[in-house]
């Protein structure tokens, strides 16, 4: 693993808080042009980004603001980031949501926590694959062992708790991610999902209560999947140690049938029908 790689553009997605804000710290020094993303309007994160590029003069730094509770603004982000840069040589895909006790919908008629954490990172990917040059990195979660998929009830009909929708959607993350990886091998690009640790961050305390290693441990083991010379097309790692996902991620027709039914959910949304 090179010490001190230097990308000329990466994008990180869930940049303004918990372990994405620390991920923006480490990754800023190593990226010629970062792009941040995050719901809040610009002003509201203005301090952190003006702060960012004080401590890294060489890199250009971006902040492109959108609400993965609406699919229209995930396809505004993907029109954004075209404009900035012709090539991203890293797709870093954070940016999630617990799951709220009481299972909510959006406006685009998902379950919030499927959409945010599963549906939005798949159509930004989907807009931006063919001018990412390295890698793609895909957040996940150990909890998505404790999940099946649910093929019959992807958005959580029935049984609903707001840890289960968290799981089975860090799942569905996984598997996409293992799909993704056949879709891209032998190519150039790889594909790659982790669980970043047991991480002490809003998101963990709402769901789980107290406790978590410092978000800069997240950080670095995401920089660190970033960071890895090719050959991990389709990896699964837990913090830094490669790990096998939960069987259902590496079943063949569950990735199939989980990218056809994400096609249609993306495709009624006005987004790309067809998630490569």
């Amino acid at each position: 693993m090179s010490a001190e790689p230097r990308w000329s553009a990466a994008l990180l997605t869930g940049a303004t808080h918990g372990i994405g804000a620390a991920t923006a710290r480490r990754l800023c020094p190593l990226v010629d042009v970062l792009l941040l993303h995050g719901p809040e309007p610009e002003a509201a994160v203005e301090p952190a980004v003006l702060d960012l590029r004080r401590r890294n003069p060489g890199t250009d730094v971006s902040y492109l603001s959108a609400d993965y509770g609406r699919l229209s603004e995930v396809g505004g982000l993907i029109a954004s980031v075209r404009e900035r840069v012709g090539a991203l040589d890293l797709l870093i895909n954070n940016a999630g949501r617990p799951g709220p006790p009481r299972r909510t919908l959006t406006g685009d008629g998902h379950e919030i926590t499927f959409q945010t954490n599963y549906l939005a990172p798949v159509a930004l990917t989907t807009g931006l694959l063919e001018i990412v040059g390295r890698r793609v990195v895909n957040v996940a979660s150990a909890t998505h062992y404790a999940a099946t998929l649910r093929l019959h009830d992807l958005e959580l009909e029935h049984d609903y708790t707001g840890v289960s929708a968290y799981a089975h959607s860090k799942l569905a993350v996984v598997t996409y991610t293992c799909w993704l990886a056949r879709q891209l091998a032998p190519g150039p690009v790889e594909a790659v999902s982790l669980h970043p640790g047991v991480i002490s961050t809003g998101l963990l305390h709402a769901m789980f209560g107290s406790g978590g290693d410092p978000v800069d441990q997240g950080a670095r083991n995401i920089v660190r999947a970033a960071e890895l010379p090719r050959g991990v097309n389709g990896a699964y790692f837990n913090e830094t140690e490669p790990a096998r996902p939960n069987t259902d991620a590496l079943d063949v027709a569950n990735q199939q049938r989980l990218r056809e039914l994400t096609a249609h959910a993306l495709g009624q949304a006005g987004l790309s029908r067809t998630p490569t």
